[in-house]
């Protein structure tokens, strides 16, 4: 049985990503690579795509992928963690706050701009996580690192509870929007409910939990929710090879445009689907400058 492919998980709040990988690498048989595509934090729920097997390959074209959340903060608390999982270093108040005074707040997000991450993250300083060194008491300086935030629109406030939905690039931490919009109100904020809805093509709507993936591993059907390479890839635009491209092309040579057919035009330096007639994916490719020339990335199948 081939259990290559990507599995759209439903994270519940709780486990950290890597125990959903543990979890998931007990239901495949030995030796299966198993990792996950974007980390979600422990109090964060929703969409955590897993890859198995070859699709451990792709990790890398997964990474860029726009990705969409629906976060709730509080105003008026502010804590070490900007979650209300830490500890509370400050609260007051934050009077009445209308939705349209939220939306107002939220809008000076929206674009391009810089973002410190926070000190309780995953992200490495001189080898050490940040959040290893905030446990033990330590704080270092944290060069800001660009974000986008594509769209981001207020839901619902009730007494000082904002909920919203972002849709934002990599690197995005919302516990950090949720601080920085409280300390634009005045009485500060934090996050206090977190769920992934999108990331790339995989949306929660779409996506199973892992009881589910657990029932369909004890019926043998497991890797039937699997999804293709080529579908996990889909953010990235495809050419489909003619017959004889695709043997130039394993040999190492690069494709010209008469040797594929496409959609779209290939613009130099993009990553794009290399697809065998029938859909299955070979490899990823990028763009060269001039006449629609690529050349391989990554070969997936042989």
């Amino acid at each position: 049985m081939n259990y290559t492919g990507v599995l759209n998980l439903k994270k519940k709040a709780g486990p950290t990503s890597h125990d959903v990988v543990a979890s998931v690498r007990r239901l495949v048989p030995k030796k299966t690579k198993v990792g996950h595509a974007g980390t979600l934090d422990p109090m964060a729920e929703g969409v955590l795509p897993i890859c198995v097997g070859a699709a451990t390959k792709i990790f890398p074209y997964l990474l860029d992928c726009q990705k969409t959340y629906r976060a709730t903060m509080v105003f008026g608390r502010v804590t070490d963690t900007q979650d209300t999982t830490g500890e509370t270093l400050s609260e007051e108040a934050p009077g009445e706050i209308s939705l349209e005074e939220a939306q107002r707040f939220l809008d000076t997000f929206r674009g391009e701009g810089i973002q410190v991450p926070p000190m309780y993250s995953a992200l490495k300083v001189g080898g050490t996580r940040l959040h290893e060194l905030a446990r033990a008491g330590k704080e270092v300086e944290r060069e800001g690192r660009a974000i986008t935030v594509f769209d981001i629109q207020a839901l619902e406030i009730v007494e000082g509870s904002l909920t919203f939905d972002v849709s934002c690039s990599r690197g995005t931490y919302i516990r950090s929007l949720c601080h920085d919009m409280g300390a634009l109100q005045g009485t500060g904020g934090c996050m206090s409910a977190l769920t992934r809805t999108q990331l790339g093509p995989f949306r929660i709507e779409e996506g199973i939990f892992l009881e589910e993936a657990e029932a369909l591993a004890g019926e043998g059907r497991l890797s039937e929710s699997l999804m293709t390479l080529s579908d996990a890839l889909s953010h990235l635009p495809a050419i489909t090879l003619h017959p004889k491209g695709e043997e130039r092309f394993r040999n190492g040579m690069q494709l010209e445009q008469r040797e594929y057919d496409t959609a779209e035009p290939i613009q130099a330096d993009s990553r794009v689907r290399v697809l065998r007639v029938g859909g299955e994916l070979i490899a990823v490719g990028i763009g060269l400058p001039g006449g629609g020339r690529i050349r391989a990335d990554r070969v997936f199948a042989r």
